[in-house]
């Protein structure tokens, strides 16, 4: 007769399972209110009663081994599973549709700025129960949602991708009736480039449309989106923008696109809710609200 498998503690799963998530211990131990001594332990314990390690441990961070990924979103699965369960025959707060609801949201600024801000107010007008709480910067784990950008490579599962980056070339109106034509992306060579940060999106996307060879034209190098797309706005040069920068502005005319040519870069915009909200129903509504939105964005540009 085979002996039943005893199941893991539950401390040190919930322990792992937000580590993994948030992948800091340090944060792990802010969710879940215990110390971050305490939530290593719950984790080597963890690994003793498993016969394995589950995290590669580095400098101020812990990466999941390829198990221990496996394990971390089953365990997260499970675990939505429960808060949901409880959300729902919790009574708690009492009747949800006669509260007023906070939600805590942590923003990236481009998507705010440029996308989010002009469709709230369709928001409060379906939904004047929830009231929102906006920032653009702190920790994830002092908020209800985050909508944070990332690269693909470094988004751990507790990050739900909402919309790839696929960027295009964008200019005023003006330049495309100037002295210098854009009949192709090799006119690009011709004219000054608007660039975020650095050149690398430039040059990747240049080198996607087969023109390698040569630097990638000087130009302006901004360090905020919002200001990138006023400057291009006024004709200063080409920006290269994803969809979320552009839609409005191009659907406005304010902005052209003056190449069909979309490209992704290994980045997009992601989603992450707090584990511990507990029965906060406007949390869910909101969030139900913003992914029919982005679905409604994906088919007004096309994207798959």
């Amino acid at each position: 007769m085979v002996a039943a498998m005893v199941l893991p503690s539950l401390n040190g799963m919930r322990a792992f399972e937000a580590a993994a998530r948030l992948g800091s211990i340090k944060d792990a131990a802010e969710e879940l209110h215990l110390t971050p001594s305490a939530v290593s332990r719950h984790i080597r314990t963890l690994e003793k009663t498993l016969g394995q390690e589950l995290f590669e441990r580095g400098f101020r961070q812990v990466t999941p081994t390829m198990r221990g990924s496996y394990y971390a979103r089953t365990l997260s699965e499970a675990f939505e599973t429960i808060w949901r369960a409880t959300e729902d025959v919790s009574l708690r707060e009492g009747p949800r549709s006669q509260k007023a609801q906070r939600v805590k949201l942590m923003c990236e600024p481009t998507f705010l700025n440029l996308w989010l801000a002009d469709r709230l107010p369709d928001f409060r007008r379906l939904h004047p129960n929830v009231d929102l709480e906006i920032s653009t910067s702190g920790k994830r784990t002092n908020v209800d949602l985050a909508i944070v950008d990332e690269f693909v490579y470094k988004a751990g599962p507790a990050l739900t991708m909402m919309i790839p980056l696929l960027l295009t070339p964008v200019c005023a109106p003006s330049l495309l009736e100037g002295p210098v034509p854009l009949r192709s992306p090799a006119d690009l060579f011709h004219h000054h480039l608007i660039h975020e940060c650095e050149t690398t999106r430039w040059k990747q996307w240049l080198e996607q449309e087969g023109l390698s060879e040569g630097a990638v034209p000087a130009g302006s190098t901004l360090h905020d989106c919002t200001l990138i797309m006023r400057e291009a706005m006024n004709g200063a040069g080409i920006a290269l923008a994803d969809t979320i920068m552009a839609e409005d502005l191009l659907r406005q005319g304010k902005l052209v696109a003056p190449f069909a040519a979309r490209h992704a870069y290994p980045a997009g915009y992601y989603l992450q809710q707090r584990r511990s909200i507990g029965n906060k129903a406007g949390t869910s509504v909101f969030q139900d609200w913003l992914l029919a939105e982005v679905a409604g964005h994906k088919r007004a540009m096309n994207i798959a």
